[in-house]
């Protein structure tokens, strides 16, 4: 996150001139709700717009594609370990004496968990590499 006062100039397409640029600052003063990039003030010629950050994250997460959403998107990869054994058991009661109780036991080994971005997890997908997901 930028912490310093910083002004981006977005290329206008329809205009030729550098008169039609539109300027977009962050932390132009150190006015708490301006400070650690809140708001965004857009300057277009003489004209001032000042607008919430989160409305322009809202914004840039509609209009863009289902690649992009996914990039915007924090994502937790969960990896679990499954250990898979078989437990034998001799009866004294109940059961003839002597004989083997066998059953199945599986167990889930505490799982790992890492922040990923979405381009990690891209390549998992096209190397087909099985990512759990949260449930």
């Amino acid at each position: 996150m930028i912490n310093t006062h910083e002004k981006f100039r977005l290329f206008n397409k329809i205009g030729k001139t550098n008169q039609d640029d539109l300027f977009a600052e962050v932390n132009w003063n150190d006015d708490p709700a301006i400070k650690d990039c809140q708001v965004v003030k857009f300057t277009l010629g003489d004209k001032q717009a000042v607008v919430d950050k989160k409305y322009l994250n809202s914004m840039l997460f509609a209009i863009g594609t289902a690649d992009e959403q996914i990039k915007m998107i924090p994502q937790t990869i969960r990896r679990s370990k499954w250990y898979e054994t078989i437990i034998s058991v001799k009866a004294k009661k109940d059961i003839h004496k002597g004989e083997n109780i066998t059953f199945p036991l599986k167990i889930t080994l505490p799982s790992v968990e890492q922040e990923a971005i979405a381009e990690i997890k891209k390549e998992q997908r096209e190397n087909k590499i099985l990512i759990p997901t949260k449930q």
